[in-house]
């Protein structure tokens, strides 16, 4: 939320009236549940406590975000630079948080992020007192008075902007690596993070258009500030439950760490034995690993388990998950997910021109292949053949 939005509520809401006392008590419970919230993310539960704190961090500010109008009513408006800042926490937030699903966040990395915010505070502070000097300000400020204003406002839509593009960055990143160790895209967090980006959108295009209202309908300025905070606090509820109700989100994170240390120590050893970093052929350890893969792969049983993962088929052939990784990427030329579906699809293939399996619709052909959903298995069939399972059925039938 800009300066001139919380300018034009804080003078509306000083009016005393009914209305707005009705306002600042609704704001002030909306705030509450927010801070607990904040709290149940932050302490519950420990597997998950670098997430845990980066998602505590980005409800608290929000919060801080949503309580603006009253606490500028209390402290008055040349405390308005606090709100300037915390937006830029919030937003760096919730891109840190993303990252953190599958990767380690160092404090080194969160500072960097944040410290935009704290560069912020001797601009903010110089644009209040440029402010109260200018036009006498003692207690209240409209905003839109003043070309500082525009370009503060034009400052935070940049800073956005620029977060919008590293969460959907690290979207494609959490997505790449969800393919590289698990044969589903399901419960992983794909999802979950596009109903974080998009919501979070949400909240910032319903701010930034009440905004627009309210400068061509003033009066309206109590309703836009009890819209928008509906909007965020339905957020903040839809955020703090799901990520507490879906564990398997983090479940990435630990195998992704895991091998990235050894693809890190393997990077180091080869290093000392070709100091002139030389291509070398395929090490022939991971040509016989992916020999195994392709033997672990005649048995269908294991491919057909929906939830099947890379740490599974490590562990069943007896090596280390990163060397099987990098044998199914360099020798076969596939990622662990595009292995999996191709022989689901196999199996689909056979199983859709089979008279013994014409009793099965084609979402329990899909089910009985591996697939864990209808969308997933016409997408993947047709990729991998070109037509729907029921066209690639009446093809065959056709001959």
């Amino acid at each position: 939320m800009n300066l001139l939005f919380l300018g034009i509520f804080f003078i509306k809401m000083s009016n005393l009236d009914l209305q707005n006392n009705i306002l600042n008590i609704l704001i002030l419970f909306g705030g509450l549940q927010g801070l607990i919230l904040s709290t149940v993310v932050l302490f519950y539960p420990d597997r998950d406590k670098a997430s845990n704190n980066l998602l505590a961090i980005f409800i608290f500010t929000a919060v801080i975000l949503l309580l603006a109008p009253i606490l500028q009513i209390q402290l008055g408006w040349k405390y308005v630079w606090i709100f300037h800042c915390t937006k830029f926490i919030t937003i760096s937030s919730l891109y840190l948080y993303i990252r953190s699903l599958s990767e380690e966040v160092s404090l080194k990395r969160t500072l960097k992020h944040f410290s935009f915010a704290f560069a912020y505070i001797p601009i903010a502070l110089h644009y209040v007192k440029y402010i109260q000097d200018k036009y006498q300000v003692t207690y209240e400020y409209a905003g839109g008075q003043d070309t500082y204003d525009q370009v503060l406002s034009f400052t935070n839509l940049i800073y956005i902007v620029f977060y919008v593009f590293l969460y959907f960055k690290a979207y494609r990143q959490h997505k790449a690596r969800v393919q590289q160790n698990f044969s589903s895209e399901q419960k992983l967090g794909i999802n979950w993070i596009k109903q974080l980006i998009f919501g979070f959108l949400g909240t910032v295009i319903i701010s930034y258009t009440l905004l627009a209202y309210v400068l061509a309908y003033p009066d309206f300025s109590t309703k836009g500030c009890l819209l928008n905070m509906v909007a965020l606090t339905i957020f903040l509820y839809f955020v703090t439950i799901k990520g507490k109700i879906s564990p398997e989100i983090y479940k990435l994170r630990k195998i992704v760490t895991e091998t990235s240390e050894a693809d890190a120590q393997t990077l180091k050893e080869a290093s000392k034995n070709d100091p002139n970093g030389e291509q070398k052929s395929i090490n022939p350890q991971l040509m016989s690993i992916a020999e195994k893969v392709k033997e672990t792969m005649k048995d269908e049983e294991f491919f057909r388990n929906e939830n099947v993962s890379i740490k599974e088929l490590s562990e069943t052939i007896g090596f280390q998950s990163y060397l099987v990784s990098q044998a199914i990427n360099s020798v076969m030329g596939k990622t662990f997910f595009e292995l999996i579906n191709e022989e689901r699809v196999n199996v689909a293939k056979r199983l859709l021109t089979d008279e013994k399996y014409d009793h099965l619709s084609l979402v329990g052909i899909g089910f009985e292949s591996g697939f864990n959903s209808k969308t997933t298995f016409n997408t993947t069939f047709k990729k991998h053949t070109g037509m729907t399972p029921s066209e690639y059925k009446k093809s065959k039938q056709l001959v």
